[in-house]
């Protein structure tokens, strides 16, 4: 089976003055049909602007210096706008990080939500309203006909959640990418998200595309995971094998900083020293190196190409005791 979505490469570059700062260098991983495919890190890792390039939707700063990303065998970056335009929306949708933002203050969410399918889907007005409703319902809204003639505002955080999911599925996408779309959410309705994302899965048998740094998030959704750190993805690996045989450092000081249902309440929680860089366009080696507790001596400081741990499983380095 071939992948439905495959980043190979991907390079990408922001302006900063004259010249242009490296912000993902080299990413590569693939989405295939009807998986869940998670991206964590750190804020700074280059999870988001690699997920907004799929839909050429950088800001007029960053640009795709180098890569591929094919979608059903088409590469997107080679495509005319217009090309382009008749795929997002439709084909990739994409639940937007800061949902408080996300959805157009001065228009209804009955409007909103029957734009894209009136536009992209042919359907006439009722039409469109009709199936707006029952999407609406679908994500868990009571009284969605009601809700439709309200504005953003006046729903809380959780409702606006639920719609912005509602409005990626109205023309049906193959994948859809989910930017964080638990940020913000108290508990309980976080749960009820994730649920409500693995079910519509589950039925309509789209590929999600999710991103988080959140790895309890990751623990209830991914089929595979995929660890970003300053750009670069340092390691790739199914769910159950990432979170019983972390094989890089990175991943390995993650999961510690995680707090157990059953742990000692005097544990303290790990926290990672320092932070992630700024400027790693022109570092060698390992790029977690600095922050590393196993600096001193790690053989794979100076090379961190991705090497094979196990089928599937790709890292970055090994630290001891976290592969088989």
């Amino acid at each position: 089976m071939e992948p439905l979505l495959s980043i190979q490469d991907l390079n990408i570059a922001f302006r900063q003055g004259k010249g242009f700062s490296a912000a993902a260098s080299g990413v590569s991983f693939h989405v295939m049909p009807g998986e869940i495919l998670c991206v964590v890190g750190e804020s700074g890792s280059g999870k988001s602007i690699t997920a907004l390039s799929v839909l050429g939707l950088l800001s007029r700063q960053g640009k795709v210096t180098g890569g591929k990303i094919l979608f059903e065998g088409k590469d997107l970056l080679t495509l005319p706008e217009r090309d382009l335009d008749s795929i997002r929306g439709v084909d990739i949708a994409m639940i937007f990080q800061d949902i408080m933002y996300s959805l157009n203050p001065v228009f209804t969410i009955g409007t909103q939500m029957t734009e894209g399918m009136r536009r992209h889907r042919g359907l006439g007005r009722e039409e469109a309203w009709r199936e707006a409703v029952s999407l609406l319902e679908r994500t868990g809204i009571q009284d969605a006909a009601q809700v439709m003639k309200k504005y953003p505002h006046m729903l809380s955080g959780g409702m606006r959640q639920r719609v912005m999911i509602a409005m990626a599925l109205s023309c049906r996408p193959k994948l859809l990418i989910a930017d964080e779309p638990t940020t913000a959410l108290d508990v309980t309705i976080q749960y009820q998200i994730i649920e409500l994302l693995r079910s519509l899965r589950d039925e309509t048998g789209m590929s999600i595309l999710l991103i988080t740094h959140d790895i309890g998030v990751v623990a209830e959704m991914a089929d595979r995971v995929v660890v970003m750190y300053a750009g670069q993805c340092v390691e790739e690996a199914p769910l159950k094998e990432l979170l019983t045989h972390p094989a890089h450092a990175y991943t390995k000081a993650l999961m510690q900083a995680v707090p157990g249902l059953h742990d000692d309440r005097s544990r303290l929680l790990y926290a990672i020293p320092g932070r992630v860089p700024q400027e790693y366009g022109a570092m060698t080696g390992c790029r977690f190196a600095p922050r590393c507790p196993m600096k001193a001596d790690c053989p794979y400081r100076e090379q961190a190409a991705m090497q094979e741990v196990s089928p599937g499983h790709y890292s970055r380095c090994l630290v001891k005791g976290g592969a088989r």
